[in-house]
């Protein structure tokens, strides 16, 4: 069976994140790993005793919230009618949030850690938005669904890859398909976006593409072209235009991710605060 971590903090945006992930998760018959890094508000260095004292008090809070979970959701059934949805809790206090997440992550043997984009207060955003940039960076981690704060799961319809013709897009067109599979009219679009220089190149590169899979059909799998000096601009552009469950990338892309994570109010696009980002990581792809 396979299994998704779900790190939890018990805001608002990770809960979220957690019943998007549950839902998500009956569909494709996954087990859910809840995991709770009860950390201390005061560091060690400043007062041992007090911190020893404040991290016990956090340990017991995280225990009594996850067992309200595990309450709350154990009439949970898997759609395929084949039982209930397993849901297992750890709850870490020995690291920190970041080596908790990958040491839990490679133990379970997890292929997918799902988390919330950002929090609602200055301090959840330094703890959840900060923490999923980091663990889409870890290269200790599987790939990472970032889930905005307002998404509510839905069959996926259309999932979109926004690609750059890397040598993983046959391995990532066919986990994208295989995961499409589980959702009646789910199909895949291969989006390439190209600036002006590229533009001839950047066609004959599609094409040649487009006829490894020329056997899946078109309303399954379909290879989209659209020219645009600035990235994030021109994929905003295509999920305005298309109704989109996901949008997928690749990890290699270092400096978009740093804009999607860092970039200002004044530019902040769509696709950053209402689909979910699926990253899947070239290390990962075999």
């Amino acid at each position: 069976m396979q299994k998704i971590l779900v790190p939890v903090d018990f805001s608002k945006p990770s809960e979220a994140a957690l019943k998007y992930a549950l839902d998500f998760a009956q569909v494709i018959g996954a087990e859910v790993i809840l995991l709770h890094v009860a950390c201390a508000p005061l560091p060690p260095a400043t007062n041992y005793h007090l911190h020893v004292g404040l991290l016990k008090e956090e340990v017991e809070k995280g225990k009594a919230k996850l067992n309200e979970y595990i309450t709350q959701f154990s009439e949970l059934n898997y759609v395929n009618g084949s039982g209930k949805l397993k849901i297992t809790p750890i709850l870490e206090s020995e690291d920190g949030i970041i080596p908790s997440i990958e040491k839990i992550s490679k133990e379970q043997g997890a292929f997918l850690v799902v988390m919330g984009t950002h929090g609602m207060t200055r301090a959840e955003e330094v703890l959840l938005g900060s923490v999923t940039a980091d663990i889409i960076a870890s290269k200790d981690t599987p790939a990472v669904l970032a889930v905005p704060n307002h998404a509510i799961f839905s069959a996926w319809q259309r999932i979109v890859y926004a690609a750059d013709f890397s040598e993983k897009d046959k391995k990532v067109i066919d986990i994208l398909l295989e995961l499409a599979s589980y959702f009646p009219e789910a199909r895949v679009d291969y989006l390439h976006v190209s600036n002006d220089k590229e533009r001839d190149e950047d066609i004959d590169r599609l094409y040649y593409l487009k006829k490894t899979f020329k056997d899946i059909p078109v309303s399954m799998l379909d290879f989209r072209f659209r020219e645009n000096k600035d990235l994030d601009e021109g994929i905003d552009s295509y999920l305005d235009n298309y109704e989109t469950s996901v949008l997928v990338m690749l990890t290699q892309h270092r400096s978009f991710f740093e804009s999607l994570w860092h970039r200002s109010k004044a530019k902040e696009i769509s696709f950053h605060t209402e689909v979910p980002l699926l990253v899947l990581k070239t290390t990962n792809l075999h």
